[in-house]
């Protein structure tokens, strides 16, 4: 009799299909031996989605699954595969992801860290005390109040740049965010968490603090009281994503390889090189080499034409290609795509003094829009 796979990341909310999506999602079952491994399916247009964050299922289910979606969806041009644990055909890009299985006690969790770090955390946390008031978390579930939210904005613009532009409760609903926590010094914010909890695992999805009092390392005290919040809801494991955070390889943390990017279709490759050859374009360049470009790499050798040097705005250093940055003299090449994952504007004025044809790549691929910048 044939045994149905339960993965350890079922409950991880990006693979709750049930909870993001509603009813608007199809079940799809794939027989391996002597095992059955479900896999969610949600459309969206051109692009389709599997909850497959984390999970490393045997090749050749991975392939079916994939199969199968293009086969029944005739309109899907691309699936997005955000932290699958399979990659396909070498076309997606490797990444890191991290978890933490939560401890049973506080104690159990400080015992994670050296004796060193443990004094480091209390001493912080007794200066920012004497300055600022007592520290305490405040959870707020889903009821956070806007202020908060906006408080969480201003911090992050001030420290990364970042501009949502969108409404509290826009964010905390596109983030599929369901718990909050705040904490003060005193009565003065200081740092806010966003987490996701489905049954007992957690997604940490996003958190920031008071970058006037970053001397006395709020945003690691949040950091620490989040994990002592989950400990108290019995939570089992945590979910931090990727990056090269060093909170997020503290307390046990385990590192996984994953994999990012779209797996398109056949014939969208068919389109782009029937393109090209209809517009005598033979050679180019890509601008950006952050996400979209690293992405973009992996898939490069299905594209007809020749790939003469990769464009940034920082000196980047990529083995099996020239990178240039805006101030160097650009060779020569018959077009240039922009790998950015949305649009800009300084760029695009850019790249049309410096190239004849100059095309988003995400367009081009993703949309079946062909038009230049």
């Amino acid at each position: 009799m044939s045994r149905i796979v339960k993965f350890e990341e079922d409950n991880l909310i990006y693979n709750r299909f049930d909870v993001i999506y509603g009813n608007a999602f199809m079940e799809m079952e794939f027989q391996y031996q002597e095992y059955v491994y479900p896999i969610a399916l949600h459309r969206d247009g051109e692009k389709a989605f599997m909850n497959v964050w984390g999970k490393v299922f045997p090749q050749y289910v991975f392939d079916q699954a994939v199969e199968r979606v293009f086969r029944i969806c005739d309109e899907t041009r691309y699936i997005e595969i955000t932290q699958g644990g399979n990659n396909y055909r070498e076309c997606l890009c490797r990444n890191n992801d991290y978890r933490i299985k939560i401890p049973a006690t506080e104690n159990d969790l400080l015992q994670r860290i050296n004796s060193k770090s443990r004094n480091t955390l209390k001493r912080k946390r007794r200066i920012l005390e004497e300055q600022c008031g007592p520290v305490n978390a405040i959870s707020y579930g889903q009821n956070v109040p806007c202020e908060y939210v906006e408080l969480y904005f201003k911090w992050k613009k001030e420290s990364h740049g970042i501009d949502y532009n969108m409404s509290p409760a826009q964010y905390l609903e596109e983030y599929h965010v369901t718990d909050t926590i705040l904490v003060k010094a005193g009565e003065r914010p200081v740092g806010i968490m966003f987490f996701c909890m489905a049954e007992d695992t957690a997604y940490l999805e996003n958190f920031s603090f008071e970058s006037e009092l970053a001397r006395y390392s709020p945003g690691y005290i949040t950091y620490v009281l989040f994990l002592e919040e989950l400990i108290s809801r019995k939570c089992r494991l945590l979910f931090l994503g990727g990056g090269d955070y060093e909170y997020k390889k503290r307390f046990g943390a385990e590192e996984r390889a994953v994999y990012n990017g779209a797996i398109y279709r056949e014939e969208v490759f068919g389109e782009i090189n029937d393109f090209f050859e209809a517009e005598g374009i033979r050679t180019y360049a890509i601008y950006g080499l952050g996400t979209g470009g690293r992405e973009f790499l992996c898939i490069r050798n299905r594209l007809e034409a020749e790939l003469l040097y990769g464009i940034d705005r920082q000196k980047k250093e990529i083995d099996t290609l020239p990178v240039h940055t805006l101030e160097e003299e650009l060779p020569k090449a018959d077009a240039v795509l922009v790998t950015l994952k949305s649009r800009n504007g300084e760029a695009e004025k850019f790249l049309r003094q410096r190239f004849s044809k100059a095309f988003y790549w995400e367009d081009m691929a993703k949309r079946n829009i062909f038009k230049p910048l």
